[in-house]
């Protein structure tokens, strides 16, 4: 297995702990959205995205939202 394969399994896996929404909030992450943008899409408050946002980091372990994007694209969750 390639490096680059057990990155996107290592991120599948880590997703895989998450809530459907806390996954759609990622993928916004992983666009490289604002959370505005991101509650825009998914038709939530701007406090909210923030709190998910948070919710995310610690989950995945990741220190900000570059980290957490990295993730997100090795799970191919984002549309890009």
């Amino acid at each position: 297995m390639s490096i680059t394969e057990r990155a996107r399994e290592r991120a599948r896996r880590a997703v895989a702990g998450l809530t459907g929404r806390e996954r759609d909030v990622l993928a916004g992450l992983g666009e490289g959205l604002s959370n505005a943008e991101i509650a825009g899409r998914l038709y939530l408050e701007e406090t909210t995205v923030k709190g998910y946002v948070s919710q995310v980091l610690t989950k995945l372990g990741c220190a900000n939202r570059t980290q957490a994007a990295l993730v997100a694209h090795d799970a191919g969750l984002t549309r890009r």
